[in-house]
């Protein structure tokens, strides 16, 4: 495996694809504790989705042809089906009935007699005598309005749901309304993760601070990234500024997890030993160094056939990284389908100094004026380093690499936070 450097962006993304295949651990889950699984195979319909024409409007059913050949648009209802108490007779042609929403359509004796049209009940005038009740329809009606056909939705035998689709609350409804009460879904992956630093002090063993220390924020960071992408985290703690002891821990590491985490000591200063760690424990380093600001010193390498990601140290540095390239990776591991980044078009409200070549990711948010797009403008002060730049920002201006010097007013990519 050759060690590349000095990467672009979508260049470390190819290396990152090429180098990890999906793993195949599956499991049977009930329905309702599937919420952010991988589907784990083709979801094919049993049924029809609905399963008959059914009613997607509370009002009157009918033939459309009756209609037609009644002059005052008139005619008798004969019968009323509503949700869960479908019409109990043989539809009477040249009649209406009365029918609720989500009630399937009646069927006559001939099928071309069948009513085939619904008017919404607020558009018909209807009136009660001595032969009996009348509605009279509206005239701005068209043949087959008001009702959902049969297999609208789904049809049976449809691949409804796609093996490697990441489940959330749409892909559930789907799949029970299908009648699945149990799926098949990849299994989480387990990610290893390890910070390392002298100066770094775990919050959850000390509250007290040395002079030149620091707690630990890129632990508890990505622990919950990997939780919010349904991800199970061994925690292997902080390792000190030392070869053989980084070396220890990532060889073990490798053991339990399916890919590890190491955050520090990328950057290849004399205290820097991450990716020296990785092929002293008997890994491969596949590619270092991005040029993308934050991240630049970031890492990618294969320890006993897992994947290792050795980010840098700086906080925003970690967020960032995590969220262009090791989710995706960690998703296509998992079996899972990666989704495109998604970016739109925004103004720069701000100018800034910018290095061609470079890609580089500011934290801003967003505002509307009526009849422009949205303007950019940075959350806090830069810095990679600076957590407070990502607390409450709306997501990543991305500043291309043939981009020269920012000026307010200039067009950018934007990359949410959130959908």
């Amino acid at each position: 495996m050759t060690n590349h450097t000095g990467l672009t962006l979508t260049e470390a993304e190819q290396h990152l694809k090429q180098m990890i295949s999906p793993l195949k651990k599956t499991e049977i889950r009930p329905l309702a504790a599937a919420t952010g699984a991988i589907l784990g195979q083709n979801l094919v319909s049993p049924i029809n989705v609905p399963p008959s024409d059914t009613a997607a409007v509370d009002g009157y059913a009918f033939c459309y042809a009756a209609m037609l050949a009644s002059p005052d648009r008139r005619l008798q209802v004969k019968g009323q089906a509503s949700a869960g108490h479908p019409l109990t007779h043989a539809f009477i042609p040249g009649t209406a009935i009365y029918i609720t929403t989500g009630t399937p359509m009646p069927q006559a004796e001939q099928t071309d007699h069948s009513p085939d049209t619904i008017a919404m009940q607020e558009h018909c005038e209807v009136e009660t005598d001595a032969g009996g009740t009348w509605v009279t329809l509206p005239d701005a009606l068209t043949k087959g309005s008001n009702f959902r056909p049969c297999g609208e939705n789904i049809q049976r035998d449809e691949v409804a749901l796609t093996k490697g689709q990441r489940l959330g609350a749409a892909e559930i409804g789907l799949a029970a309304a299908m009648g699945f009460s149990q799926i098949e879904v990849q299994k989480p992956l387990s990610v290893g993760l390890l910070s390392t630093g002298e100066e770094v002090h775990d919050i959850t063993l000390t509250s007290d601070l040395k002079i030149g220390g620091i707690f630990d924020s890129n632990r508890p960071m990505l622990t919950s990234l990997l939780k919010s992408d349904f991800h199970h985290v061994h925690d292997g703690g902080i390792i000190g500024d030392k070869l053989e002891a980084v070396t220890h821990a990532i060889r073990n590491m490798a053991e339990k997890a399916d890919a590890i985490i190491l955050s520090g000591g990328s950057s290849g200063g004399s205290e820097d030993f991450a990716r020296q760690a990785v092929e002293a424990a008997g890994g491969k380093i596949a590619f270092s160094g991005i040029h993308i600001k934050p991240g630049r010193p970031f890492a990618a390498g294969i320890l006993a056939s897992k994947p290792v990601f050795c980010i840098p140290g700086n906080p925003v540095a970690v967020f960032v990284t995590y969220r262009l390239l090791v989710a995706d990776a960690l998703m296509r591991l998992a079996g899972g389908i990666p989704r495109p980044q998604l970016r739109f078009p925004v103004i720069c409200g701000f100018s800034a100094k910018h290095k061609l070549g470079r890609t580089d990711f500011v934290r801003v948010t967003l505002s509307y004026d009526k009849g422009t797009l949205p303007v950019a403008t940075p959350n806090g002060r830069f810095g990679a380093g600076v957590l407070t730049s990502l607390t409450g920002a709306d997501g990543l201006l991305e500043i291309s690499a043939d981009h020269g010097h920012v000026n307010e007013g200039d067009q950018c990519h934007f990359i949410p936070f959130r959908e």
